[in-house]
């Protein structure tokens, strides 16, 4: 199709570092369909290393502003940007995303605007991010929330109606391949033995601490399981100097952010384990499951929905060391019942929490957004 016969949509975000939020913006630049929407991506403030992944892919992504100083003036620098890109469907995916955007709603009423929340530990966020959320969301065409859990959190907190919020649950890519790289797990010195892994950013959401007291427990109880942590974060030097005060160098790995973790990494890790104090709906459970990963997490967020205790994986109490530390023991003393709680995820997982469910419902959100008129030029254009 021309250009005038797709939807231009923009992808708005305050900048793509390393988190779920970001991988969302990411997949839907990858797979959203380029015969019907023109995409582009707008970070407010930095690249980061996921928008630096997409600029040498060849998407269309911009930076407005830079993270040293506060831009008073970004919402109007957005509208031109808008304007100029003749966007008709705005998608924020942060705060500063979405007061920017609201702004752009109000003085360019013709562009329709959707906001994501990826938070998910409402009502436990900074007091002005809240009120922002309040006032900006009214502004916004339609809401959307990642799980159920969420939007009851944010429905609660923002005094919205029950129909305010429509839940589209993230998807993840099904694997290319289920061997990832031998060569990661040789680099940590597990060729053979157990290897625990999990994929994410070193903030004290993800319970990290409590990792590592889990590890020092299977460590007291069996000497052939390892862990490791894929990715990078503030809390690295306290992580480091805590490991080493349990006496765990040579038990649990930070090997730092690698590229497409899920894809190199991931696979080559016998058991997931996701320790994390809160999430909304975790990105890299989804993905542990259709790589056919038995799982250990908490219970937070959207994980009781999609995960059955005992047959597609294991849920506990945030904070709860020791039964946490026997599932993971359980499971690497029995690898049929490894490969059993796998298979049932895997099967799960691409069933129902794909990529390409996520993708085509957010496609269809964005057609049913636009003025009929719009809409009907666009079903005449094929």
């Amino acid at each position: 199709m021309p250009h005038s016969d797709r939807i231009n949509l923009l992808l708005l975000t305050t900048g793509l570092g390393l988190g779920g939020a970001e991988v969302v913006v990411r997949d839907l630049a990858r797979a959203l369909d380029r015969d019907r929407f023109n995409v582009s991506i707008c970070c407010l403030t930095v690249l980061g290393p996921i928008g630096r992944e997409l600029a040498a892919e060849g998407i269309d992504i911009s930076v407005l502003g830079s993270p040293q100083k506060v831009d008073y003036l970004a919402g109007l620098k957005l509208r031109r940007f808008v304007r100029d890109k003749q966007i008709d469907v705005i998608h924020s995916h942060t705060t500063h995303a979405l007061a920017d955007a609201g702004l752009c709603r109000v003085l360019s009423p013709g562009v329709r605007l959707v906001h994501t929340f990826h938070f998910g530990n409402y009502p436990h966020r900074p007091a002005r991010e809240l009120w922002i959320e309040r006032i900006a969301s009214r502004l916004a065409d339609r809401l959307v929330a990642v799980g159920k859990v969420q939007r009851e959190q944010i429905t609660s907190v923002f005094a919205l109606s029950d129909t305010a919020i429509e839940v589209i649950r993230n998807g993840v890519s099904l694997p290319k391949s289920r061997a990832g790289e031998p060569a990661f797990r040789q680099g940590l010195g597990a060729a053979s033995g157990i290897l625990v892994g999990t994929i994410c950013t070193l903030i004290p959401q993800k319970g990290l601490f409590d990792l590592l007291a889990v590890a020092r427990q299977v460590r007291d109880a069996r000497s052939d399981v390892q862990f490791v942590v894929v990715g990078e974060g503030m809390l690295r030097p306290e992580l480091l100097k805590k490991r080493s005060e349990l006496g765990l160098d040579d038990v649990v790995s930070f090997p730092g952010w690698m590229e497409n973790a899920a894809e190199r990494a991931l696979p080559t890790f016998d058991i997931y384990f996701q320790p994390s104090l809160w999430e909304a709906m975790s990105i890299s459970i989804l993905e542990a499951m259709v790589a056919a990963k038995p799982v250990v997490s908490t219970l937070v967020g959207e994980a009781p929905q999609f995960i059955e205790q005992d047959r597609d994986g294991q849920l506990f109490a945030p904070g709860d060391i020791n039964a946490m530390s026997s599932a993971i023991v359980r499971l690497a003393s029995d690898p049929d019942r490894r490969t059993r709680i796998g298979e049932a995820a895997a099967a799960k997982a691409t069933s129902q929490y794909t990529l390409d469910h996520a993708v085509r419902a957010h496609e269809d959100l964005y057609f049913g957004m636009l003025p009929r008129r719009r809409r009907e030029a666009l079903r005449a254009a094929g």
